[in-house]
């Protein structure tokens, strides 16, 4: 082969090359541009427990089937899910074993589970916390989720295995009796009642709908309207 050609044809393996080189800078510099524009239009979302905003996350230990497990509330979330597809909902409630209303609320809370929770359409989490100046304990938190023979429940005046509600409560109670999740979420007090979408997406507050006469006003009203549309 000719020194002419062979020159030719370096002279062409060079040219290629230059231009893949060309070509991933231009693509390195589009798909740049395309993360920014993406970043901008859709920056990340506000965190918080209004309505529309991420729920915070919560970590820590939780109670169920018998034993203390580690927790993070963000292990439930699906950030990939979208408005109309299948997915799981969450339910908050923040609670004191020592507070007559939430004692009350424990019926309720069994019996939304009953509709909602038991199907596995919605993970039910109890944030069990020691705001009130009154003795707490695990042990306290154990009974009061298992209606178990215990001394010390609403304001440490009842035995916890009269609660209301017809059973144990199936669902994790996470330990907050440091209330750091409490401090973090800032709930007006307790019971407090959080409805998330899967995404993690805070699509019901129960301090919102405070009004009596909000036709959200009940959590029951809540989950019967974001789960079937108000059906």
């Amino acid at each position: 082969m000719s020194n002419k050609q062979l020159n030719v044809r370096t002279l062409k393996n060079d040219e290629d090359a230059d231009a893949r080189v060309a070509a991933f800078f231009s693509i390195s510099a589009i798909m740049t541009v395309v993360m920014i524009v993406i970043w901008t239009l859709a920056p990340p979302p506000s965190v918080g427990v209004k309505e529309g905003q991420l729920a915070p996350d919560i970590m820590g230990e939780s109670h169920h089937s018998g034993s203390w497990d580690d927790f993070r509330l963000y292990d439930y979330f699906n950030h990939s899910w979208e408005e109309g597809e299948p997915g799981q909902y969450i339910f908050l409630q923040f609670m004191d074993t020592d507070c007559p209303h939430c004692w009350s609320d424990a019926s309720d809370m069994g019996d939304n589970y009953n509709n909602w929770g038991a199907n596995g359409a919605v993970a039910f989490i109890t944030i069990s916390v020691g705001m009130l100046n009154s003795d707490h304990s695990r042990a306290e938190i154990v009974a009061f989720q298992e209606k178990g023979d215990y001394e010390g429940c609403n304001h440490d005046e009842r035995n916890c295995q009269d609660r209301p509600g017809d059973s144990a409560h199936d669902w994790p109670y996470v330990d907050d009796l440091n209330t750091k999740a409490f401090k973090d979420y800032n709930p007006p007090g307790v019971p407090f009642h959080l409805l998330l979408s899967p995404d993690g997406t805070v699509v019901w507050n129960s301090a919102m709908h405070s009004d009596e006469f909000d036709p959200l006003h009940e959590p029951a009203q809540a989950l019967q309207h974001h789960l079937t549309g108000g059906a």
